[in-house]
């Protein structure tokens, strides 16, 4: 579980959570939209159907083979622009700081 006194961090979620949700939405993609069996996708997206159903069913993936996956279901590009800035919705002050911020290239210790 992720508390934290960093307002950017407050979350009830637990990654485990985060991955069976995922999984159960590839799944769904796969099944509802498409109506692909886990053979179809895949050979559509190279990763192995063993593979496939683990993911279904645990939520555990690489990054890659899970980028793979939603690469075949044409839903690349949505998950690309998750993690786009936007600021938007932001308060000033967090704006001001990601301004001021940019030009770091690394991590703080």
């Amino acid at each position: 579980m992720i508390i934290s006194t960093d307002r950017s961090l407050l979350s009830l979620c637990v990654p485990t959570d985060i991955q069976k949700e995922l999984a159960a939405d590839i799944k769904r993609l796969r099944l509802e939209v498409h109506q692909w069996k886990r053979d179809t996708l895949a050979k559509r997206s190279g990763v192995p159907s063993a593979t496939i159903k683990r993911f279904e069913h645990t939520g555990e993936i690489s990054l890659r083979q899970f980028l793979m996956l939603v690469h075949a279901l044409g839903m690349l590009n949505r998950l690309e622009k998750l993690l786009h800035t936007d600021v938007e919705g932001m308060a000033l002050d967090d704006v001001i700081k990601l301004e001021n911020n940019h030009a770091r290239k690394r991590g703080v210790k």
